[in-house]
């Protein structure tokens, strides 16, 4: 049952997150569509003043002003990718760039319009792989159209500027919360400073220590809760055999949760249905193998359980895709093993398991991820899980192929030995899977698929 910081966490924190979000998201297409509206309200006025400037120039035949113009104007921003002036015939006669002088003005090789101010037209190109704006307006001298003057900005200046909008909101939003966090703390810590008593007897009680019966200081609900629980607590050192028993059942419980877990996590994609409790199995009958305790042997069974924790985290389309994921969903769906053990420090209890699920997916010889840890730096639980997780998943069909038999998946793991793998892990595998029953037994299938 939740505490009651837990519960005012729980219910104020996503109000707040989902508050400064919105604020923020709206800020962000507000500010950028300003940023955006203003870079081309600039390039307008840039390009009309070009073709105001070169009406004269153009008609008289001046190639040294339209040349001068057209520089200067390229070199008074940063942003500018270029300048051109061009006659009626598309024939550039001033370019920023001199080489592009006397050349047909060539087309972009994408262009989406903008919009239209008066004369000036407005586009999203594409020159040669390089994204840019680009302002067209006609040069009118004496009511007569002498040509054109075009002027490019680039896209970077935009992009600089909404992500610097976006680090500035996503900070302050930052600062909101973590205010919001501190506040709710500080409200939480308020409304259970008059159940701190109550919680030291309840630790006590739990420790097995010497239980001190509460004072009861008021007549009010929490003096009564106090008189209830020293009641409560006398009642269950009289009943310590019935208390072993019920703990014996909240244990049964616990590990019950965590399968149903597993099971959970599995059950998102039809493909990976059991794969957890196998990889336990499997892991289990190998770790026996390897002289492991009971001890050892239930941890590594929950750890087993718990390796893909971190896939809750991961969207459905990447999870349950039937074609092989492209290289961004690669680079995303990697990020499970990580996120699996944050899941995991979440929870005192779990803490154990965070460094076993976290390296699961590292390798023997420093490739793996997320930290790239090598031989003897990685939990010897990750190294085997590592390799039956590998074992169950060849052998398992998926949409785009088809479950490999384990002679075929031992080959295929033995090809990474001592790369991948640890080659004595790899060998006790080995040697395990030549025993096991074949495949098309019930045991096996039971075990293996």
């Amino acid at each position: 049952m939740p505490g009651i910081r837990a519960k005012l966490l729980g219910f104020l924190l996503p109000l707040v997150f989902i508050l400064v979000a919105t604020v923020a998201a709206a800020v962000m297409r507000i500010t950028d569509a300003a940023i955006q509206r203003d870079l081309l309200q600039r390039g307008v006025a840039i390009s009309r003043i070009v073709a105001f400037s070169a009406g004269y120039s153009l008609l008289s035949g001046d190639r040294l002003a339209l040349d001068s113009l057209a520089a200067e104007t390229g070199k008074s921003s940063s942003d500018i990718e270029f300048v051109a002036v061009r006659d009626t015939g598309n024939i550039i006669v001033a370019h920023s760039r001199v080489e592009e002088r006397g050349k047909t003005y060539d087309s972009p090789d994408r262009s989406s319009l903008l919009g239209s101010f008066l004369e000036t037209r407005a586009d999203e190109v594409s020159r040669e792989g390089h994204s840019m704006f680009e302002f067209t307006t006609p040069v009118i001298f004496a009511g007569k159209r002498v040509g054109t003057a075009s002027v490019a900005l680039s896209q970077e200046s935009l992009l600089l500027a909404q992500r610097g909008v976006e680090r500035s909101v996503l900070i302050t939003a930052s600062i909101i919360l973590g205010i919001a966090l501190l506040g709710t703390l500080a409200l939480a810590s308020l409304i259970t400073t008059p159940v701190k008593k109550l919680s030291a007897g309840v630790n006590e009680l739990a420790g097995g220590q010497t239980f001190h019966p509460i004072p009861v200081r008021g007549r009010d609900e929490l003096g009564d809760l106090t008189r209830n629980f020293n009641r409560m607590a006398e009642t269950i050192i009289a009943q310590q055999d019935r208390l072993s028993g019920y703990a014996k059942d909240l244990e049964e419980a616990y590990v019950g949760m965590v399968r149903v877990i597993a099971a959970s996590i599995d059950a998102r994609d039809p493909y990976t249905l059991g794969h957890s409790t196998r990889v336990a199995r499997i892991s289990c009958q190998l770790g026996r193998r390897l002289g492991f305790s009971e001890e050892e042997l239930e941890h590594l069974d929950k750890a087993c359980l718990f390796h893909d924790v971190g896939k809750i985290r991961t969207p459905d389309d990447i999870l349950l895709k039937k074609q092989s994921l492209t290289q961004h969903e690669y680079v995303e769906i990697r990020t499970h093993a990580a996120d699996g053990a944050e899941i995991l420090n979440m929870a005192p209890s779990l803490k154990r398991y965070v460094p076993v699920v976290r390296a699961h997916h590292e390798w023997y010889d420093g490739n793996g991820y997320p930290d790239g840890k090598r031989d003897s730096e990685i939990p010897v639980h990750a190294q085997i899980i590592a390799l039956v997780d590998a074992f169950d998943a060849m052998t398992s069909t998926r949409p785009y192929r088809k479950g490999l038999s384990p002679a075929e998946a031992v080959e295929e793991i033995l090809r990474f030995r001592g790369t991948q793998f640890s080659p004595m892990l790899t060998d006790a595998l080995v040697e395990m899977v030549k025993e096991m029953p074949q495949q098309e037994t019930a045991e096996w299938k039971g075990m293996a698929l």
